[in-house]
């Protein structure tokens, strides 16, 4: 029981902060519309600034990534001393699940920003 609430917990968990980092992207890629305009506008391709967005999707989402990974292996570690015994494959599946969905929040952003840049002409 205490093993479904934690892991129901933490999907929620992950499901909201993966929308709100997206939702953030969004209103920033609003925002900075009129850049992408400014610099299409001085010779930019549009693979040069989807560049400089990989970079930035890529700060915004691997750092709470790389925390939130850290923070399941010592959480699932603590478990292993609390319970007893070890848990490396729900550890694995939990990770694996955790990378996917920041992932999938990635590339819905990257999307989101690469509609918002050709269309900034």
């Amino acid at each position: 029981m205490t093993i479904f609430v934690s892991a129901f917990l933490g999907l929620a968990f992950l499901l909201t902060t993966g929308s709100i980092l997206y939702f953030k992207q969004m209103a920033e890629a609003e925002e900075e519309k009129e850049s992408y305009t400014t610099l299409r506008k001085i010779g930019f391709s549009t693979s040069d600034i989807m560049k400089g967005i990989y970079a930035k999707q890529l700060f915004s989402f691997g750092v709470p990534l790389i925390i939130g990974l850290l923070h399941s292996f010592f959480a699932v570690k603590s478990g292993w001393f609390l319970f007893g015994s070890e848990f490396e494959a729900p550890l694995m599946i939990i990770m694996s699940l955790y990378i996917l969905m920041y992932a999938v929040f990635a590339i819905l952003s990257i999307q989101y920003y690469k509609k918002v840049v050709k269309g900034s002409l």
